[in-house]
């Protein structure tokens, strides 16, 4: 990382442990709740903001992690720290398979298709209630017990952040991640200067699986549960609406974007509950026709030097090929 980036990370160090001792513990639950999502955020964000693999199907990886790591956990005897590193890993593996399967296919058709993956995979967690708990959802063992539980959960969710944060910056500011970014701006262009595109498509998607399986285990260790909503389209939609509203390909967005839509969602809940999908709906589709850099992009415009000091939180496509 670059040394402003670095200032920012240790700041949100310095913030993400100060807060858990000035808030109330509902609001303790709605960060570790934010830190899930920013890691799924940031997880998608490698496979589309990166390599431009609009993957709709990325929930189905969640689902996996947590379902491998809550069944292992409590059938066969696993720890829940052991059953999160098993989870990441399954979801990191089939993510691999789907992969080379798949990624030859492009644009629409790969959306398509990693959606079919994602219902399939829904339908038999629903179906096979013997193993999964079915629409029911599956009660595991939880990482902590005791008073404290939900502290040491928050400081488990903010290391899992912040460990996933540097996986990806460090992929941003590699060679690998100048790679993705010239098959996400021009694959043809990219296929001609000697890049192996299918090789790294398929590494970029596995990786993103991989981060994706740890967030999905973590949700469940966490609440000590885990259901088939986890691996539901509202839950993409989500993913997307972060994503998208932070800066997509951006280092910082996803964190902005799961941080101001788990918050406003908490926020708005008591009068509009019912509404708030249809104004986050509402708020992507400005996002998108105005300002399409999202979070990151309206910093830029407020502040002169934010873009020369901190040009690295959104790549360059002119340098990407």
């Amino acid at each position: 990382m670059k040394k402003n980036e670095k200032l920012l990370f240790i700041g949100i160090i310095v913030t993400g442990a100060i807060l858990p001792w000035i808030v109330s513990s509902e609001w303790r639950m709605v960060l570790t709740i934010f830190f899930y999502y920013a890691i799924l955020s940031i997880s998608w964000n490698i496979v589309f903001g990166y390599a431009g693999l609009f993957s709709y199907g990325h929930v189905a990886f969640p689902a996996i992690g947590g379902y491998v790591s809550a069944i292992l956990a409590t059938r066969m005897g696993l720890s829940p720290f052991g059953g999160l590193l098993m989870g990441g890993i399954a979801a990191g593996i089939i993510g691999l398979l789907i992969g080379l399967l798949l990624l030859r296919v492009r644009g629409f058709y790969l959306c398509l298709i990693t959606w079919a993956f994602a219902e399939v995979l829904n339908v038999i967690i629903k179906a096979e209630e013997s193993l999964t708990g079915g629409t029911g959802g599956f009660v595991t063992q939880s990482f902590f017990n005791g008073p404290s539980a939900d502290l040491y959960g928050y400081f488990l969710g903010l290391f899992l952040m912040l460990s996933v944060f540097v996986v990806s910056a460090t992929i941003f500011h590699s060679r690998a991640g100048l790679y993705l970014f010239s098959i996400r701006d021009d694959i043809d262009a990219a296929e001609s200067m000697g890049i192996n595109t299918r090789l790294w498509k398929v590494l970029g998607f596995a990786i993103g699986s991989l981060l994706a399986g740890f967030a999905g285990a973590f949700y469940a260790h966490y609440f000590g549960l885990i259901d088939p909503t986890i691996g539901g389209l509202d839950e993409m939609g989500k993913v997307c609406l972060m994503v998208i509203i932070g800066g997509v390909g951006s280092l910082f967005g996803p964190l902005l974007g799961a941080l101001f839509v788990v918050v406003a969602s908490e926020i708005i809940r008591s009068w509009v509950g019912n509404l708030s999908m249809f104004i986050f709906a509402a708020i992507m589709i400005l996002t998108v026709r105005f300002v399409r850099g999202g979070f990151i992009q309206i910093l830029q415009a407020l502040a002169p030097n934010f873009k020369k000091g901190y040009s690295g939180m959104t790549p360059d496509p002119k340098k990407s090929v």
